[in-house]
């Protein structure tokens, strides 16, 4: 069986089959996109699929231009990144979330998560906690969209050649997973479009469960947001509301003039 994370790193990037030395290069910084944010030559290495000799070359070209820092034995994702990072659509669709997540996470008290569509993965821009209620979930990472809330939601919304090509595909699973064939994920896709509201039942993790609403603007659901809470927690019935309105808040503080909505 596939596992979560398995499926989540053998779709990150477009670059991780390329033979160029760019493509190359490009799964080497991938390495860093999941586990700990110092690796050794050898973790990235095997995190990256690529030689062990090529690794260390790429490496140091990587840390002489700044897109990497070398520490001792150990490499981190390099500032550099991080400036080109934040000039990205993704960083905007964030800032303009994140006061009305902060509002969602004080009413609740559990997980919130803010995601967008990216293939078959949701990309997280951003997870806040209060909560003892632990989520695979981690800012920059991704996870298959159809084994969470926020994907469910966004997946819901997209047009029907986004879904073929999603369903047309083996899907990555999990045991307690409701969702073990394309037909099933069809009929739950069109009860979330009817009600709004997408769940989660302990799909991506053990011990998570997730009500999640898409972030509807210009006729396209751009992101998702989403509660996460322990099954202790009940039903979710109570975290559907309070999501319902982050959703719209989100959706009418979007900066229309920084990005095509449609692009997301």
């Amino acid at each position: 069986m596939t596992t979560v994370q398995e499926a989540a790193s053998s779709e990150s990037g477009p670059a991780l089959h390329s033979d160029s030395i760019l493509g190359k290069a490009f799964a080497v910084l991938g390495a860093f996109s999941h586990g700990p944010r110092m690796l050794s030559l050898s973790q990235i290495s095997r995190n990256s699929g690529v030689p062990k000799s090529t690794t260390h070359r790429l490496l140091a070209m990587l840390v002489e231009l700044g897109a990497v820092e070398r520490s001792g034995t150990e490499y981190r994702m390099g500032d550099v990144m991080f400036s080109y990072g934040s000039r990205s659509p993704e960083m905007a669709l964030r800032d303009a979330a994140l006061p009305h997540l902060e509002s969602l996470l004080l009413r609740t008290r559990q997980v919130v998560h803010f995601a967008v569509l990216r293939k078959r993965e949701v990309l997280y821009l951003e997870r806040l906690s209060a909560g003892s209620v632990m989520s695979p979930a981690t800012v920059g990472g991704r996870l298959p969209a159809h084994l969470t809330g926020v994907g469910k939601a966004l997946l819901a919304y997209s047009s029907a050649e986004t879904i073929n090509h999603y369903v047309d595909r083996p899907l990555a699973a999990r045991t307690y997973s409701s969702i073990t064939s394309p037909d099933l994920l069809r009929h739950e896709l069109a009860g979330i479009r009817s009600r709004g509201v997408a769940f989660d039942h302990a799909e991506v993790a053990d011990g998570l469960h997730c009500v999640a609403v898409a972030v509807r603007s210009g006729g396209h659901a751009v992101a998702a947001v989403s509660v996460g809470y322990p099954p202790d927690a009940g039903s979710g019935q109570a975290f559907i509301e309070p999501v319902r309105t982050a959703a719209a808040q989100i959706a009418r503080s979007l900066p229309l003039d920084e990005f095509d909505l449609g692009s997301l």
